[in-house]
């Protein structure tokens, strides 16, 4: 009797253990970040709103035409820049048709779990930090946000000291 009490003391140890590691790993979502996608992301949604600058598209035009690029947040700041007609369009967020990057070993790439935000930053020739903010949406990459910093963000630096 004794014999098989010990064996159910183990076979309960180890179940609880396998569903412990189970529910572990099941909790966690593993988010893949594909360098090419992300670049083409970014490459694309640069490209795309330097076409429709100073246009004074109608705002549907302007979602329809932008939205496979930009988060909701994102696309509702850029048109409501677009759509004021006392500064030059769009000057504030995306300055260039091109996107600040090299898209080579010099841009770099860090991904806060806990916000589910991808930083994408390279320190251009000027010193300045250009960062270009990522998020998933239906499970594409789609630009969040733009910063130029003399420094690094902050949320950056604490995930590289991870």
């Amino acid at each position: 009797m004794r014999k098989y009490g010990i064996w159910l003391v183990l076979f309960v140890c180890v179940a609880f253990l396998v569903g412990y590691s189970v529910t572990t790993v099941l909790g966690k979502e593993e988010v893949k970040i594909d360098r090419k996608e992300v670049f083409t992301t970014i490459q694309k949604g640069y490209e795309t709103q330097f076409l429709i600058r100073g246009k004074h598209l109608p705002m549907n035009k302007m979602i329809e035409t932008l939205s496979p690029y930009f988060t909701e947040n994102f696309l509702q700041v850029f048109t409501d820049e677009n759509s004021r007609s006392d500064k030059q369009s769009g000057e504030y967020l995306l300055p260039a048709k091109e996107a600040p990057f090299s898209f080579h070993s010099e841009t770099k790439m860090a991904y806060d779990e806990e916000h589910k935000i991808l930083y994408v930053y390279e320190r251009a020739k000027s010193g300045q930090y250009q960062i270009v903010t990522l998020q998933r949406d239906q499970g594409k990459w789609k630009l969040a946000g733009y910063h130029e910093s003399q420094e690094l963000l902050t949320e950056i630096k604490r995930l590289q000291q991870l």
